[in-house]
């Protein structure tokens, strides 16, 4: 991918957030109620807003372009670009007006992801990264911590429940391992990890592609390490448990212990 393409996208990419943070906004505020989706999902209004505005700014500045949306499905998934859409990630949250949540953008190229944005449109804070270019919190550039043992690391996991039975023994481990843990930041965790404050996040199966995408470059820009549970690099194909880590050494660890217990949650 040229270094001019990936700038354009990175404009294209501050526009959508933009745009998506400025009706996030107006909805929170608002006395607006959720709906559930056929899974029993949370659903907003401002997911399908969000979405549809930018599905629109996408059509219009790179008409050649896939989309793979939360909301909406997928469209030209056979192209080489592939934008990569979460409009409210943490719905749950953000239907109970609490503040642990935001907006993913993603573009893989041939299926890598390339550029990522992590948005909290309330704080106004604004995870960017995009390959060679570095990772970046509301434009300063920002990196992971250097720790290397787990026993010195502050781990972010994912709500308990969305560990199945078979997985909470290797959650618990690593959780247990921590010289501290937080539960649930969602993709606010990933943004902490960019910028030193966390070590090391930990999600289960419950993720999809566009969970997961937008995270990829913000931590690997930022100098960590992002794989799935079995050591794999995330793809726009990926889906599940995913593990992040500030560096190699820790990553090891924590995929060491998740290892040592029966992998019957291995798909």
């Amino acid at each position: 991918m040229s270094g001019s393409a990936l700038d354009a996208a990175l404009v294209t990419a501050h526009l959508l957030a933009d745009a998506a943070g400025e009706i996030a906004r107006d909805h929170w505020f608002a006395a607006s109620e959720a709906g559930l989706k056929p899974d029993g999902t949370a659903l907003t209004e401002a997911d399908t807003q969000v979405e549809t505005r930018l599905r629109e700014i996408i059509a219009e500045r790179h008409p050649d372009h896939g989309i793979l949306g939360e909301e909406y499905g997928a469209t030209g998934l056979e192209q080489d670009f592939v934008w990569v859409l979460d409009p409210i990630d943490g719905t749950r949250q953000f239907a109970a007006r609490l503040m642990n949540f935001g907006v993913l953008i993603a573009l893989c190229h041939e299926g890598r992801p390339v550029l990522g944005i992590i948005d909290q449109p309330l704080a106004r804070a604004r995870f960017a990264a995009a390959e060679g270019h570095g990772a970046t919190l509301n434009g300063a550039a920002i990196t992971a911590s250097g720790t290397r043992a787990l026993s010195q690391a502050t781990v972010a996991i994912a709500n308990p429940a969305s560990f199945p039975e078979e997985m909470r023994e290797a959650a618990d481990s690593i959780a247990e391992a921590a010289r501290l843990t937080v539960y649930d930041g969602g993709c606010l965790a990933y943004g902490a990890l960019a910028r030193g404050q966390v070590d090391l996040c930990l999600n289960g199966p419950d993720l999809d592609p566009y969970d997961i995408c937008a995270l990829v470059p913000i931590v690997t820009q930022a100098g960590g390490t992002i794989t799935d549970w079995e050591n794999r690099p995330l793809t726009l194909a990926s889906e599940g448990a995913i593990l992040a880590a500030a560096t190699p050494a820790l990553h090891a660890q924590a995929l060491d212990r998740l290892t040592r217990h029966d992998p019957v949650w291995i798909p």
